[in-house]
């Protein structure tokens, strides 16, 4: 079913990098000063060297915010 609700997808790739995930909770919360909230608006994802984000992880995403 189409909602026609537009969402913000913010992908988080190097987050075993601490200035790059400090940057990532400053670049969160101006979202959130904007309107943006997690599962409301605001599709996140994130992944680090250890834990890459898979095709199907994003299959699986895209699939609930589009029912």
């Amino acid at each position: 079913m189409r909602t026609r609700q537009e969402y913000v997808w913010e992908h988080f790739g190097m987050m075993d990098d601490p200035d790059y995930a400090g940057q990532a909770v400053q670049k969160l919360e101006l979202y959130a000063a904007n309107g943006y909230f997690p599962g409301k608006n605001l599709i996140i994802t994130m992944e680090s060297k250890s834990k890459p984000l898979s095709s199907f992880e994003i299959k699986r995403i895209i699939n609930a915010y589009s029912k």
